[in-house]
């Protein structure tokens, strides 16, 4: 009986993730037209679900909160471009990720540029709900491109991040 439920479990987890880059196909291609130089083959990708998201959060007794999460989608790609430099200034990522959602309004929080490696992060908000629903992250580091996509309720995990913190303001002003 052990051994059925075991089964059951794993193979209820592995439908939950997936090894294809297909989430990041719009993305990947909006990159390609920005800079037609370049050309980004597939090294690594993986998706994994809310389901999947929900059981960690089990296993971690809820220490996380990550079930609040829709996906997180993660891929590397091997970058050619023809011995030219990538600069990310040349790409709108704002554009390039409204093919994720028409209602998200996306706007850069985090730039970065040092030698040999280029950063930029992103979040998706939906402005008529006043909430923050997605975030993305792009690295550019040598000849290899780090796509990241977090979807789901990150006003609640806000919520949760800042409750000790909280916590212990309510401690300090009692006493």
């Amino acid at each position: 009986m052990k051994k059925i439920l075991l089964v059951i479990v794993l193979t209820q987890l592995a439908a939950c993730m997936s090894f294809s880059d297909s989430s990041f196909r719009s993305t990947r291609s909006s990159i390609e037209e920005q800079i037609p130089y370049i050309s980004l083959e597939k090294e690594f990708a993986l998706s994994i679900g809310n389901s999947m998201l929900s059981f960690l959060d089990v296993i971690t007794l809820n220490e996380a909160d990550i079930s609040e999460l829709d996906h997180v989608q993660v891929a590397i790609y091997n970058v050619e471009s023809a011995g030219q430099e990538i600069d990310f200034n040349d790409i709108d990522f704002s554009e390039t990720l409204r093919s994720r959602g028409k209602n998200l309004h996306w706007e850069t929080i985090v730039k970065v540029r040092k030698k040999g490696e280029q950063v930029r992060v992103l979040v998706g908000m939906d402005l008529e709900r006043n909430s923050l629903e997605a975030v993305s992250v792009f690295v550019l580091e040598n000849s290899e491109l780090v796509m990241i996509n977090v979807d789901g309720d990150f006003d609640h995990m806000i919520e949760f991040a800042l409750q000790p913190a909280s916590d212990r303001r309510r401690e300090r002003d009692a006493g």
